[in-house]
């Protein structure tokens, strides 16, 4: 098999958007132009996830999403960034066990490919389907009828997401990941897991297909660009993308050394919230570094103070500026030639 390359919007940093909202929850249209924009402006973002697990998907109704959609998708056209979005199904009361109608999730889903599709979105993202209830099949059988369900009746390329803390019982396996890339539209996965056990044996079934596997997570990005990664989805996209750019930047160049470098700033960067809730934190970072949106979050976590604010945008301006002046300096480079 000759090794062809994933899809460019699915390589390198993607950053999964945290949805802004007013402080009744409801969508702030507004901010996810201001914050596309500013994502756009830091120059190591390639693609955006809207509608992701840290934009809490599960809260979304079917119009949201295509409301959502309908702003999210022109504000990255503006840029040039590449738009995925997550079209999962509704899943409202998903945290209280709720679960949805198996036939139901499937058309919405199936509804929201197609309408991300005619809105010029670059692919759909669909979560593996564990909150659907294996009644008389195996959860795998249950994994596989959805995707080729709604592969087969769209025509929109596809990446499968398996988040931690997935069932056990519904993750992916190499024999169930062999099935599913004989779909031709099944272009890529975000698998968020730190574990090698975990990564290594799906990336020895896809390598050389031009499949797409994506990091999600990024404080394994590094090992993962190691074992056939091409791309990281997290957290760390959205507040210092910078930081994941120039891991990619430096293993593209050999350069080992300086991406071991980048990664250990990863994993310092990751301990600035110590425990406090990410999306809501760092949000207020980069409004405190100039971003135009709220600081609020469906998550229902109050802002931060001024002060534990400020510390953090201290410490993230140390140890992120000079990945943040190596990566304009790069793109300054790059519009020059």
């Amino acid at each position: 098999m000759s090794v062809q390359r994933p899809y460019d919007f699915l390589t390198g940093v993607i950053a999964p958007f945290w949805t802004p909202v007013e402080a009744d929850g409801r969508l702030d249209l507004a901010g996810v132009r201001a914050m596309v924009d500013y994502l756009a402006d830091t120059g190591a973002v390639r693609s955006i996830f809207g509608r992701s697990g840290m934009g809490k998907w599960h809260t979304f109704t079917v119009e949201e999403t295509k409301r959502f959609t309908d702003v999210f998708v022109p504000a990255c056209r503006k840029h040039g960034l590449g738009a995925l979005i997550g079209a999962m199904g509704e899943c409202i009361g998903r945290e209280k066990g709720v679960r949805p109608d198996p036939a139901r999730y499937t058309e919405q889903s199936i509804e929201l490919v197609e309408y991300a599709q005619r809105a010029g979105a670059d692919a759909a993202v669909l979560i593996i389907p564990d909150v659907l209830l294996a009644q008389g099949a195996s959860p795998a059988e249950v994994v596989w009828q959805y995707y080729r369900t709604v592969h087969d009746a769209t025509r929109l390329p596809l990446v499968l997401y398996q988040p931690g803390g997935t069932d056990p019982a519904y993750q992916l396996t190499p024999e169930l990941m062999r099935r599913l890339i004989t779909l031709p539209r099944i272009a890529g996965l975000k698998l968020s897991t730190s574990r090698e056990e975990v990564f290594a044996p799906i990336a020895e079934v896809v390598r050389g297909t031009g499949f797409a596997l994506i990091a999600g997570d990024e404080s394994f990005y590094l090992r993962a660009l190691e074992l056939g990664g091409c791309g990281v989805i997290g957290g760390g996209c959205m507040s210092w993308p910078e930081v994941l750019w120039a891991v990619g930047y430096y293993y593209g160049r050999g350069d080992m050394v300086r991406a071991r470098q980048a990664q250990e700033t990863v994993w310092k960067l990751e301990a600035i919230k110590r425990g406090m809730d990410g999306c809501v934190l760092w949000k207020q970072v980069m409004i405190a570094n100039g971003a135009r949106f709220q600081p609020y979050d469906r998550s229902g976590t109050p802002p931060y103070p001024r002060e534990v604010v400020a510390e953090a945008l201290q410490e993230w301006k140390r140890l992120t500026a000079p990945y943040r002046r190596l990566c304009h300096a790069q793109r300054a480079r790059n519009r020059v030639a």
